[in-house]
């Protein structure tokens, strides 16, 4: 198959044509002289020189998972997502973005009211869209001025604890001192996502008249994020009103030896909870956690092969990371949760691969751990094992396949997780 490619100005320009191609017919058909002509062309030249100014980024990504488990059985779900965000200079040091999200989902096999959701309350899911398909996902105003940048609208917040969430508020970035780039942000607004895993439960008094979830609150962070030479390294602490004090460090050595990339990496983080409980039907109580990681990695000749060791411990039910795992060392897909946790969790990780000419990686993740809850003083061990496939057909377009098995010694029993996905970078 043949692919074509045009621009935004090469659309406009046809557009053009086409329409001065009209005004033409209607002056040779005796219909005089037609200011579209002159009107195209200037409108043309307009358009094409305001899209010379905007730059376009984002995804499109086509996602088929089937997932089993000893309760539900396979559950086979397609998922269509694509994020275009449009930055355009404005006046001056101004400058603008409005992003757009469609996410949609359709059920797989033969299931009730499984019809393609196309022209319907698509509810998504449970995805980000909460029934609405097309979106404006980010619409903020930036101001930049020598080394700050100024946002605010609604945007990624784009912290240590949270990976792609949204919310409304202002954000600062400041790069005066080199290598150096301190962050300081307040939302008042967030984004119920869905991978907030404490989004369904609500704080406060127990008799209170208004439920009040934790996306009801704000969030205020800062941030120190530095890079020299052979060191990188992160400090973070954020703060949502009346839930928790979240902090973090980061640490990243890396160094080439004899064609051999080698990195550690370090990690130590906590949390400080101001709410008592959740409550979702039971009273959970909460207690402050603490979070420590390791891993080392090594990269060379197309193998590739990292091995850590995470521990996060509570005493009662807590939070490590706000949205998803956020920047914390992960492995694995589904074993790892540090949005909502509960006891002692140890783990040991490796991962390794090999990569064909550059463009395919086969690889495999195993993850062996053992959580211990001190409330009803229970022990449980489990592990994950991830095989994958990646394809880099080319720098824009890529496909992904993995195959997740979790085992556990509970009468919740086992899980599989199969996953397609194809994804094309603008």
């Amino acid at each position: 198959m043949k692919l074509v490619k045009l621009s935004l100005s090469a659309i406009i320009s046809v557009a053009t044509i086409s329409s001065v191609s009209n005004a033409k017919t209607l002056e040779d058909n005796g219909g005089g002289y037609s200011p579209l002509t002159t009107s195209s062309v200037s409108s043309a030249g307009i358009l094409e020189d305001t899209m010379k100014n905007i730059d376009i980024s984002g995804y499109s990504r086509y996602r088929y998972d089937s997932e089993y488990n000893d309760i539900e059985g396979y559950i086979n779900k397609h998922r269509f997502t694509s994020d275009i965000n449009f930055q355009s200079a404005l006046d001056d040091n101004f400058f603008g973005v409005i992003g757009f999200r469609y996410d949609s989902g359709d059920n797989s096999g033969e299931n009730s009211d499984a019809a393609t959701q196309v022209g319907t309350n698509d509810t998504g899911f449970n995805y980000d869209n909460y029934g609405q398909t097309f979106n404006v996902r980010q619409f903020y105003l930036g101001y930049k001025a020598g080394n700050t940048t100024i946002t605010a609208g609604r945007q990624v917040l784009g912290t240590f604890f949270t990976d792609d969430m949204v919310g409304t508020g202002i954000k600062v970035l400041n790069n005066d001192i080199n290598g150096l780039t301190l962050a300081g942000m307040a939302f008042d607004n967030l984004q119920n996502d869905n991978d907030i895993r404490t989004r369904f439960y609500f704080i406060g008094k127990r008799n209170s008249p208004q439920a009040e979830f934790v996306t009801d609150r704000n969030l205020y962070s800062v941030a120190a994020i530095g890079s020299y030479d052979l060191v990188s390294f992160q400090l973070w602490y954020a703060a949502i009103d009346s839930v928790a004090q979240l902090y973090a460090t980061d640490l990243l050595i890396g160094a080439n030896i004899a064609d051999i990339d080698l990195s550690l990496q370090a990690q130590y983080a906590g949390s400080s909870m101001w709410a008592e409980n959740f409550r979702l039907g039971l009273v959970l109580p909460l207690d402050d956690a603490k979070f420590a990681a390791i891993e080392a990695g090594a990269k060379a000749f197309g193998f590739d092969a990292n091995a850590g060791y995470v521990w996060f411990d509570t005493d009662a039910v807590s939070l490590i990371s706000f949205e998803d795992q956020g920047s914390f060392i992960d492995a694995g897909e589904n074993i790892l949760e540090y949005s909502l946790i509960s006891g002692e969790n140890k783990y040991w990780f490796l991962k390794a691969g090999y990569t064909f000419a550059n463009k395919v990686r086969v690889g495999a993740d195993y993850v062996s751990g053992e959580v211990t809850r001190k409330r009803i003083n229970s022990t449980t061990n489990e592990y994950e094992a991830v095989a994958r496939v990646d394809y880099k057909y080319s720098k824009k377009l890529n496909f992904k396949a993995w195959y997740s098995y979790i085992n556990r010694d509970t009468i919740i029993g086992d899980y599989k997780h199969l996953r397609f996905e194809a994804r094309y970078n603008f």
